[in-house]
């Protein structure tokens, strides 16, 4: 038969062991729950930044912007800090922004936002010019004449982009709207999923739609 201590200290182990196994299973439900938590508020790419899905689509003038680029910086005078998202406008003008990885989104909060619209400019055909060593007059008077067009087309053309391959783009939409400080487009990305439309009027003011 034991004696009582031995049931005493038998019983003190179990309900040690049923405390423990009671903190275990709390602590994992804080956890769970905490990660829950951080899942809904949209906690990014867990450097503490928190993103948000964002796409839409930007026209101008009441056509979408075929090609071009959009820029969300956060806006720190309102309180909203973090890396800038980009986004690559397709076809149709519609964009999603990325801000570390592709269609991550965009920090949390108020934003300026800058637009660039492109078009791609065609490459002007280039005439052959005459031999100089055997036509020197002939020569001379196509390449004044190149000159003279290339200056009156270069006057006459709308503003244009160059890009690190040499391509020219012509710049399809107001050049201020192109630089967050300038633009006047602002826009609130909220947690969750967002959609941003913009909408481009010819004198540059914007109208945004979620």
């Amino acid at each position: 038969m034991p004696s009582p201590k031995r049931i005493d200290m038998a019983a003190h182990s179990n309900e040690i062991h049923r405390r423990e196994t009671t903190m275990h299973a709390r602590a994992f439900i804080i956890c769970t729950y905490a990660a829950i938590l951080t899942a809904i508020a949209g906690c990014g790419s867990g450097n503490g930044l928190h993103l948000a899905k964002v796409r839409g689509k930007v026209t101008y003038k009441g056509q979408p912007i075929t090609y071009g680029t959009i820029m969300f910086e956060p806006d720190s005078a309102r309180g909203t800090n973090g890396p800038s998202a980009v986004g690559s406008i397709t076809g149709d003008g519609s964009f999603v922004m990325s801000t570390e990885e592709s269609g991550d989104g965009a920090v949390v909060g108020l934003h300026r936002v800058a637009v660039v619209g492109l078009e791609a400019m065609p490459d002007a055909p280039q005439k052959a010019l005459p031999d100089p060593v055997t036509s020197p007059r002939e020569f001379m008077i196509a390449k004044t004449q190149a000159g003279t067009r290339l200056n009156f087309t270069k006057k006459a053309e709308a503003p244009t982009f160059t890009d690190k391959n040499g391509k020219v783009f012509r710049i399809t939409i107001p050049e201020n709207l192109g630089n967050p400080s300038t633009s006047n487009i602002k826009a609130s990305v909220g947690r969750g999923s967002n959609t941003v439309n913009i909408a481009i009027n010819e004198n540059g003011t914007a109208e945004i739609s979620h």
